[in-house]
């Protein structure tokens, strides 16, 4: 059967994938669905859909304000199937909320019984395929047709300053360094080497590149500030692009350059191209192996697949061919879609009847069961065990996922749950009280990119859980964690066992519920925050004391401390301080900008206090350096990124900086790296959370702090 005529994409903040989704599905009839929030980035993605993709009618349609709405997303998707006649449609759920998601592939699926599988996409970014539901269908070889680097930054609000390389590359790509001399004889030895460097650079990559109908190469390029139109927020000295992935170079004259500046570069690098861009060092001077360690130990985010470093000769001399370039920075890119081996996975089965949700949710005195995933962080779990208060839960991982002590954790935050008042218990309690053994989790993980599989294991666990002659009890599918396909599949089991669906609102302290909507959540869950705060250590006094001599240039540790100070004292409740253990380190503490200092956990929150210093050491630098408003920058999104994978939603970072310098100008720059928007700049930050990718910035000093800081966190 021909793919239908018409095609839904969901839209979140990554536009990339929406577009993509898009071009390959090449449907007549393209709908774009986001929520208010990201309305902008949808309109963008429709522009370039309809620009570079085949003819057709597209639409932006809104789900409304509330991304996490169940009923809104199914009558956004339901008034669009009816108003465009009732026929087929693909769904790509690859965008959005997993709300947004889970919603709009359970619709998808009631509307086309029997078929919905093989015409609902994930988008695999391994294999750059769409991925059908249905593992008995070939995937979709990503199209990338009419995509180049000017697209993809224009999804991502960003345009070049000016579209012609600077005269000093232009004169060197042309003719050499003779040539740039007879034309600039004034350029400082230093500019002249920089010269010299990125055209040796730009000229080897556009030989090699140049006949290649799917690559692209330019030069030097600045990218205007959206706020200051006439400035450059970033700059780069080369951009590569092979099919929708991008290669961001800098050519650097000192190998000492590469470590503090890769993770200012990778951020504005995925700023501007997305989460497939990759960032390439070429310096100077023999190879140095020791630079590749450093920076990953400057910030283990940072990876060999993330940032490459290289020297000039070994660039100019093994990568000789088109071919060297793409083994050597986009491994399996473009390949076509394997077809399924026969057997490899069998047809689905038949759907099953839809069994209905219980008429009210099932409340913390039902004893429901419990079916909720295991993601990056373990923080979703152990809450979701405080919220259902289940008389047996299954936690599933996926591979990616870090099991350990999580089964004795998950019964301490479920006793805790019962009994609030009673003080910790060591597993062998746990177990003799019988609530280890009401957590399951499975012998072998499961795979995370296949609902299929997980719906497969969710259903017949919950059926197998019989409850002597009344049954099965009611059951809950926790959607919050894990990935996309793995809450999708959950939802799919749901569905077939009479389950409740719902996803942890942690801004509201609700649940929100597909069948019954929002259920207020009561109490507060006990986190076990040394098994998420990993890298963390317990601290009694001032961090100053914490601190070995080196980090005391690192971070503002006064700031820090007396932030720290007016938080606990104005929490109603317990809070418990933990420090980065690398302060004590004299080496590790190089890297400590790049992490929150201390962070507050209050009951299932986490606050997050960075404080990088604008006059530091590097690990390679020999004595204190200023740092610049795009390092101080990245350091606040590093640290935010690494509160993020331990806490997920339930963590916040609070970047400080004193008042005065260059303060205003890194607030920009935050907020541009994180893709706030001036439209949604606060004059007066409050503490919430929900958005852990966003910090909030505030001018502070220790004896003049904001309001913020006199939060009651422990209340929200």
């Amino acid at each position: 059967m021909s793919a239908p005529a018409a095609a839904a994409v969901l839209v979140g903040r990554s536009p990339t994938p929406a577009l993509l989704s898009s071009l390959t599905l090449a449907a007549d009839r393209l709908a774009l669905i986001a929520s208010d929030d990201t309305l902008s980035v949808a309109r963008r993605v429709a522009e370039a859909a309809a620009r570079v993709g085949p003819p057709r009618s597209v639409r932006v349609l809104s789900a409304g304000p509330d991304p996490h709405d169940f009923r809104a997303v199914t009558r956004c998707l339901e008034d669009w199937h009816h108003t465009s006649g009732g026929g087929a449609w693909s769904l790509d759920y690859t965008g959005g909320t997993k709300v947004m998601s889970v919603a709009a592939a359970l619709l998808h699926a009631h509307l086309h019984p029997g078929r919905a599988a093989r015409w609902r996409y994930y988008l695999d970014a391994t294999a750059d395929a769409l991925r059908p539901a249905d593992g008995t269908h070939p995937a979709l070889p990503l199209s990338c047709a009419g995509v180049d680097l000017a697209v993809l930054a224009g999804l991502h609000g960003a345009r070049w300053l000016a579209d012609r390389d600077p005269e000093p590359i232009r004169l060197f790509v042309q003719g050499g360094a003779q040539a740039l001399t007879a034309r600039r004889p004034d350029l400082s030895p230093a500019v002249r080497r920089g010269v010299v460097a990125e055209g040796r650079v730009l000229s080897h990559l556009r030989r090699h590149l140049r006949r290649q109908s799917e690559a692209e190469v330019l030069g030097p390029r600045q990218v205007a500030d959206p706020l200051h139109p006439a400035a450059s927020v970033a700059d780069f000295d080369a951009v590569v692009r092979y099919r929708h992935r991008v290669l961001c170079v800098e050519a650097k004259t000192r190998p000492g350059d590469v470590v503090a500046r890769a993770g200012w570069t990778v951020a504005k690098a995925r700023r501007v191209f997305g989460t497939a861009a990759q960032v390439l060092f070429v310096h100077t001077g023999p190879a140095d192996p020791a630079l590749r360690k450093a920076i990953t130990g400057y910030n283990p985010a940072l990876s060999a697949r993330l940032v490459h470093v290289w020297s000039l000769d070994d660039l100019l001399n093994r990568l000789a061919s088109f071919d060297d370039l793409r083994k050597a920075f986009f491994p399996g890119t473009g390949r076509p879609a394997a077809a399924p081996a026969p057997g490899a996975r069998p047809a689905p089965r038949p759907p099953a009847p839809h069994l209905p949700p219980p008429e009210h949710h099932p409340g913390p005195g039902d004893g429901p069961l419990l079916v909720t995933p295991l993601g990056g962080s373990r923080v979703g779990a152990l809450t979701a065990l405080h919220a259902h208060r289940p008389s047996r839960a299954l936690i599933l991982p996926s591979r990616q996922s870090l099991r350990d002590n999580v089964r004795t954790a998950a019964a301490r935050a479920l006793r805790s749950a019962e009994h609030p008042g009673a003080g910790p218990a060591d597993p062998a309690r746990l177990k003799e009280e019988g609530y280890r053994d009401r957590v399951r989790l499975p012998a072998e993980p499961v795979d995370g990119s296949d609902a299929e599989a997980v719906a497969d294991l969710a259903r017949e666990w919950i059926t197998s859980q019989t409850a002597g002659p009344e049954g099965v009890p009611p059951a809950i599918v926790d959607v919050t964690t894990g990935t996309k396909a793995m809450s999708l599949g959950l939802a799919l089991a749901a569905q077939e066992t009479g389950a409740c669906a719902v996803y942890q609102l942690p801004g509201t302290r609700e649940v929100v519920c597909a069948a019954h909507g929002r259920i207020p959540l009561k109490g507060r869950a006990a986190v076990d925050w040394p098994l998420a705060l990993t890298g963390y250590t317990p601290i009694g006094g001032p961090l100053a004391e914490h601190l070995c001599p080196p980090a005391r240039g690192q971070v503002d540790a006064p700031l820090l401390d007396a932030a720290r100070t007016a938080l606990v004292r104005a929490a109603g409740g317990p809070v418990g301080v933990w420090a980065d253990a690398s302060l004590t380190d004299p080496r590790g503490c190089l890297s400590a900008q790049e992490r929150p200092s201390l962070v507050l956990t209050f009951d299932d929150r986490a606050v997050g206090l960075a404080a990088p210093a604008w006059h530091r050491r590097r690990p390679h630098g020999g004595g204190r350096h200023p740092v610049t408003r795009g390092a101080w920058a990245q350091s606040v999104f590093a640290a935010t990124t690494h509160l993020q994978l331990r806490c997920d939603v339930a963590g916040k970072v609070i970047a400080l900086t004193r008042p005065g310098g260059d303060a205003g100008r890194a607030r920009e720059l935050v907020d541009w790296i994180t893709g706030a928007g001036t439209a949604e700049a606060d004059p007066e930050p409050r503490l919430s959370f929900g958005e852990p990718l966003r910090p909030l910035v505030v001018d502070a000093a220790p004896g003049a702090l904001p309001a913020l800081l006199h939060t009651d966190a422990s209340r929200l």
